[in-house]
């Protein structure tokens, strides 16, 4: 048994600015080896003006079927999949994800799929995906063809301009456990999934969408939390991150939760009893004001995060 760790990152981006997104710094812990694979789309820059849509569009069509090329070369039942993704990207990790849980992984037939099946440009209705997944189950000749994913983590997910909600299926039933950090002063984005999960956390925080991505812009104490947030989340899933650089685990502080200034645009409805960081109490205590953005009734999750430190520090022995 081996992991395998697909990351998307900056879809329609700039490749040539490293280092400054969530993305980046996940790569850089990254161990690699016979146990752990990893691959990794770094994204391109996308032209302006009318052709914009169409070259996200079309890159993102191509990052899949890289990820899926991926996956047929080196996956073997009982390996692990861990797939992340930040903003339009994370919207291709959850798109393989949903395609290995239509169709699986088929060496033999990978054109083919990634033509018919990855995010195809017409739409489809979820009775179309069941049909998919039952000539899938014909043609590999297997009665259960879904792939699992065993971590999914993904930061704040923006819909890709061209994609629409009916041409992936929902939900996401093959993932084992996953993370979605959500930006309360963000636009709308796609969400992950439409109701509480036990196997999905979807949890809101302070910031925008670049303060919870760690784009160029943010704000880099947020960014650190939703970051913190993660990898945590991963490391518990039994990611494997380098020896040598897990003592560097920085973890936030109240500091950090304070940091930045309030964002006076904010278009997003969190749900209620949505799913809200805890360190977002601490900076209610000095910004009492902020409730306003908040629905009548939330759930504090993470409440344990300013103790993360050791925890994280134990976890990635277990996990190394």
């Amino acid at each position: 048994m081996k992991k395998l760790v697909l990351c998307f990152d900056r879809l329609g981006g700039h490749p040539a600015q490293r280092g400054a997104t969530n993305l980046q710094r996940l790569l850089h812990l990254l161990v690699e080896g016979d146990e752990q694979l990893c691959w990794h789309h770094s994204g391109s820059s996308a032209p302006h003006g009318l052709h914009r849509r169409a070259a996200t569009a079309g890159e993102a069509r191509a990052a899949i079927a890289q990820g899926y090329r991926f996956l047929v070369e080196h996956w073997e039942p009982g390996d692990r999949i861990f797939m992340f993704g930040a903003g339009r990207a994370a919207y291709c990790a959850q798109t393989l994800t949903r395609l290995l849980g239509t169709v699986g992984v088929l060496p033999d037939l990978m054109d083919y799929v990634l033509d018919a099946y990855a995010a195809p440009r017409t739409e489809r209705t979820p009775q179309d995906w069941q049909r998919v997944a039952g000539i899938a189950a014909g043609l590999s000749e297997r009665h259960e063809v879904a792939v699992p994913v065993w971590f999914l983590g993904v930061w704040d997910t923006l819909k890709i301009p061209g994609f629409t909600r009916r041409t992936t299926p929902a939900p996401l039933h093959n993932v084992r456990l996953g993370r979605h950090a959500v930006a309360i002063d963000g636009l709308p984005g796609e969400r992950l999934v439409g109701s509480a999960s036990q196997r999905i956390e979807e949890v809101w925080f302070r910031g925008t969408h670049c303060d919870i991505t760690g784009e160029p812009g943010a704000c880099a104490p947020l960014a650190a939390i939703t970051f913190d947030w993660m990898l945590d989340g991963a490391l518990r899933a039994g990611l494997g991150v380098s020896p040598s650089l897990r003592y560097v685990l920085a973890a936030p502080t109240e500091c950090d939760a304070v940091a930045g200034g309030p964002h006076r645009l904010a278009m997003r409805r969190l749900p209620d009893d949505a799913a809200v960081h805890s360190s977002l109490d601490v900076y209610l205590r000095t910004h009492p004001e902020y409730w306003r953005r908040l629905p009548a009734r939330v759930t504090w999750a993470d409440p344990e995060w300013l103790a993360r430190g050791e925890r994280l520090l134990r976890i990635g022995k277990l996990a190394s």
